[in-house]
């Protein structure tokens, strides 16, 4: 795959050490392991965990052209469900979206409005179960899987759209 230097994107996990709420770190490492995007060199794709973002997610985003955001979700559905949210479905998000408060739904609303936003912002996450203990429950262990390979599809799928911006750009100015 011939990717252009100047695509960047960044994956947060968000979490903690309490039980579910530590998928984002956990899917960051499934992340990083993938054979799927391992020929994604940095700067293209870099991933790094967080411990509840609120405003220091704002920062580092100069020149991205993509942030996807993963985190545990509350939102009242079965756990393990899936979440992906994109553009303006994060600021209508009904609820806190994340466990973790303030953090990042108010964050990147805040982000967007202050037009610090890379172009393409997306958020995954899984519904969890518990946020005690110190491993995954069953059910968020089992959907693990669907969630790494949901990422690393939005990954190849920013890079093609990059790739297209990128193409139909060259032709305007022909």
């Amino acid at each position: 795959m011939n990717i252009s230097t100047d695509i960047r994107i960044h994956i947060v996990g968000v979490g903690s050490p309490h039980g579910d709420d530590r998928l984002g770190w956990v899917a960051a490492g499934e992340l990083r392991r993938s054979t799927g995007l391992a020929a994604l060199p940095p700067p293209t794709l870099t991933i790094a965990e967080r411990d509840r973002p609120g405003m220091d997610l704002l920062q580092g985003l100069e020149g991205l052209t993509a942030l996807i955001v993963v985190d545990a979700v509350h939102a009242g559905l079965a756990p393990g469900t899936l979440h992906r949210l994109a553009g303006d479905e994060i600021g209508r998000a009904a609820g806190p979206l994340s466990s973790h408060g303030f953090g990042l739904v108010a964050a990147l609303e805040l982000g967007r409005v202050m037009g610090c936003l890379p172009p393409r912002v997306a958020v995954f996450g899984l519904e969890i179960a518990d946020t005690g203990g110190e491993v995954l429950s069953p059910a968020v262990t089992a959907a693990m899987p669907g969630l790494v390979a949901a990422v690393e599809r939005e990954v190849l799928d920013q890079i093609s759209r990059a790739g297209a911006d990128r193409g139909a750009s060259a032709r305007q100015d022909d």
